[in-house]
């Protein structure tokens, strides 16, 4: 009797042990591994709601200097998509010798655009206010979005609105990307009126949502911007040149609006999709020196 109820016991700790194992693993926003060769950290709150967390890779290598970070901001139509959405993005940069963040945000209909864009404005003032515990040049923050999530980089990179609004100033952005993210509502809308859910009938208020609106600001961050090309790109261009801010593009002309994402930093891609990194980490590389 005595060896059964030593062996009920010993059952009892390991059954218990297992399940404060299993606990702490569902529980723990702040989670680190190794993936790759960097380090992620997932599901990390930069906010109350359950869709305001990011994800952050850092490099593997044991560095004593501060690193640049790249702020990721996916797709899917304003109405889905998810931070892990991000290929090979995160090996890709922090190979590189970039911190990589990527952020999930509020999504329609349970958030306006405007609510969106002030998420990714909140993990932004997140990233700038955690810089020195995950060894990230403050001065060396920038923007990338693909599709919807280019539209929300774009947009609080150019109205200083959102970011105005929670104590920083466009300065704090050293550059954006734009992955094939649009730029003029009103022409998005036009061309499929499903968008109409989420900006609305009105032209003047889908004016206001679009990053082509305040390309005429001064002291933007520099911007690249990867499409297709076309009316609204050029027009972009055009005005933000004049207001003497810095812009530059890659224009695609195979790759679909998926695989500008999911190819960009993957080796064994097409030539054009290698094109298209080597473009675009050229851009970076300038604006990370200035």
């Amino acid at each position: 009797m005595e060896k059964l109820s030593i062996f009920k016991q010993r059952k009892y700790y390991v059954s218990l042990l297992l399940l404060l194992l299993l606990l702490v693993g569902s529980s723990v926003y702040f989670f680190g591994h190794t993936y790759g060769q960097e380090t992620a950290q997932f599901n990390i709150p930069y906010g109350d709601d359950p869709k305001q967390t990011l994800d952050l890779y850092s490099p593997n290598a044991i560095i004593s200097q501060k690193q640049p970070v790249i702020i990721y901001v996916h797709g899917g139509s304003w109405k889905a998509g998810t931070k892990s959405n991000v290929a090979e993005k995160p090996s890709f940069f922090t190979r590189d010798g970039y911190v990589f963040v990527s952020v999930n945000y509020r999504l329609y209909p349970h958030a306006t655009y405007q609510q969106m864009a002030a998420d990714v404005a909140s993990a932004v003032k997140w990233v700038h206010d955690h810089a020195n515990q995950y060894q990230i040049d403050r001065d060396n923050i920038h923007l990338m979005g693909h599709s919807a999530g280019g539209h929300l980089a774009m947009l609080i990179g150019t109205n200083p609105t959102y970011l105005g609004k929670i104590g920083l100033s466009l300065n704090r952005i050293h550059s954006i990307v734009n992955l094939d993210g649009p730029i003029d509502i009103n022409q998005l809308v036009q061309g499929n009126p499903g968008y109409q859910t989420v900006f609305g009938h009105d032209t003047n208020a889908r004016a206001e949502a679009s990053p082509l609106t305040y390309a005429g600001n001064k002291n933007l961050p520099p911007i690249f911007l990867v499409s297709k090309g076309g009316k609204s790109t050029e027009a972009f261009m055009n005005k933000a040149a004049a207001a003497g801010n810095i812009v530059g593009s890659f224009e695609t002309k195979t790759l679909t609006h998926r695989e500008v994402t999911k190819l960009f930093g993957v080796s064994s891609s097409s030539v054009e999709a290698q094109n298209m990194t080597t473009a675009v980490m050229e851009f970076l590389k300038r604006a990370g020196e200035q």
